[in-house]
């Protein structure tokens, strides 16, 4: 009864969670859509500006401190107010840090983030430091257990947010009262994490002691490098586009990279569900089966990454004009080279390694890929302009999988090759690509109506995929990933391999 007790609460915390993310995503879709119709061209350039720095310094300023919270607080006994303490003194200090950087006085500040210094009164710096300081609430709560009261204030406050956001661009149509409205929903929170720690069982009385917050620190460091050098490989294109691009431009482009998240909602829980398998048939010595589960895992995500991505290519030019207007449809060939990282993606064996016992390895491919993807973005940009900075990206993620591939093969004792599902990916990229060319040459009797635009060519394409895939022997394919096989030592898996 207990142990089941245990598994229903885990699954309800993941439930609430999980919703609770959803709900977040959803609204953080939302704001640039508000915002993109509210203000000018020039500052929402500033306002996606001002979401690419927050990116970068909730990617290296927090240090993996108040994820760490999950190790130290089981442990901690009596000294959690401590362990507490110590996350807070150094999420505090790195914020007083971050504004600094931000703000004219540093020397690394450049004319963007002086720009926008100006152009918010100084509040750009306050809403960047106080951010980094509310990190604490994304795992405080959870870590301590109180999972409901994190996924309703969460949500409370998202709402909130959206709403005084909406509100002041509506309002105003400036840049200055969007980011005042984010520096007093920052202010709520801190309110909130207040009250959260007067109300906690145990009491508020926080310590910081250097002895502990060195240990914390020496814990969360390497976690920190890994997760720093990971994002800033994303964000690399970014702010190599947002150095040479004025805020209009860059806007665009901005809004070309939102498919993104695409790739990490779908892969994301496949990755999840196979890593303890993956991890349990290694360590038995089972490389066939870890191939084989590898093999599943890939054939699962193409089957879903593939047509999406190849459907948001085909409909990228009216979503652009009904989401974002028709101002920003220089974003649609960003859009588009974007999409072809999230097909990629639907590949990809990188996950696998640190399951394979070669996350050193794992880490110095990504080192070299950050090095790559910056370099072929800024000579993108130059020999491409707008789209060239995507390409960088695209190419490097090609390469450091490729890489990938031969180091899993080579412990796996399997060619590189071996490592992707060639025919079923074959299979499904054959169908997508020539349902896309049938759903453009049909497009012009759809009319220039983009709302009519995006229902024919979506029902022309949806169609075609299907009897493509079929004629093609698509289902043969589909019924081997979908019949159950067994690892040795691990509970059977719902698919067998596709054919590599």
């Amino acid at each position: 009864m207990g142990r089941a007790g245990q598994a229903m609460g885990v699954s309800r915390s993941a439930a609430y969670l999980t919703a609770g993310g959803m709900v977040e995503f959803v609204l953080q879709f939302l704001l640039p859509v508000i915002l993109v119709r509210q203000l000018d061209p020039d500052a929402f350039g500033q306002y996606r500006f001002l979401t690419l720095v927050l990116g970068t310094a909730l990617a290296l300023a927090p240090a993996f401190m108040p994820q760490a919270l999950y190790y130290f607080l089981p442990r901690a006994g009596s000294r959690q107010l401590t362990v507490i303490g110590n996350a807070a003194a150094w999420l505090a200090g790195m914020g007083l840090v971050v504004a600094f950087l931000v703000s004219p006085a540093s020397p690394l500040a450049g004319e963007l983030l002086r720009a926008l210094y100006r152009a918010t009164h100084g509040l750009s710096a306050l809403y960047l430091g106080l951010s980094v300081l509310l990190t604490i609430m994304t795992t405080l709560a959870i870590a301590e257990g109180r999972i409901l009261w994190h996924c309703s204030t969460e949500l409370v406050l998202a709402l909130l947010r959206t709403a005084l956001v909406a509100m002041a661009a509506v309002l105003s149509h400036d840049i200055g009262w969007v980011v005042a409205a984010l520096v007093l929903d920052a202010s709520l929170r801190l309110a909130v994490l207040a009250a959260y720690l007067l109300t906690r069982p145990g009491g508020a009385r926080l310590r910081c002691e250097p002895a502990s917050l060195l240990a914390q620190l020496r814990y969360a460091l390497p976690f920190a490098a890994g997760g720093s050098l990971f994002a800033m490989r994303a964000q690399a294109d970014g702010w190599i586009a947002a150095s040479v691009m004025p805020p209009h431009v860059f806007a665009a482009f901005t809004i070309g990279a939102v498919v993104l998240p695409v790739a990490t909602l779908i892969r994301q829980p496949i990755n999840s569900a196979m890593l303890p398998h993956l991890n349990r048939a290694f360590a038995g010595g089972a490389r066939a089966e870890v191939h084989a589960l590898l093999l599943k895992g890939s054939g699962a995500a193409t089957l879903l990454l593939a047509p999406l991505a190849c459907a948001l290519f085909l409909l990228a030019p009216e979503i652009v004009a009904l989401v974002y207007t028709e101002r920003y449809l220089a974003a649609v060939p960003v859009m588009r080279v974007y999409l072809l990282l999230v097909v990629l993606q639907s590949v990809a064996v990188g996950f696998a390694m640190p399951a394979l016992d070669m996350g050193r390895l794992a880490l110095r491919i990504n080192l070299a890929g950050l090095a790559l993807s910056g370099t072929l973005s800024l000579a993108g940009v130059h020999w491409f302009g707008l789209v060239g900075a995507a390409l960088g990206s695209v190419a490097a993620f090609l390469l450091c999988e490729l890489a990938n591939a031969r180091a899993v093969g080579k412990v796996l004792e399997q060619p590189w090759r071996a490592m992707f599902p060639l025919r079923l990916a074959g299979l499904v990229l054959g169908a997508c690509v020539a349902a896309v060319l049938l759903a453009e040459w049909c497009a012009p009797a759809f009319g220039a109506d983009p709302w009519r635009a995006l229902g024919g060519k979506l029902g022309v394409y949806a169609a075609a995929t299907l009897a493509l895939f079929a004629a093609c022997g698509g289902l043969g394919e589909l019924r081997r990933l979908s019949a159950p096989f067994a690892v040795a030592g691990v509970a059977p898996v719902a698919a067998r391999p596709p054919s590599a």
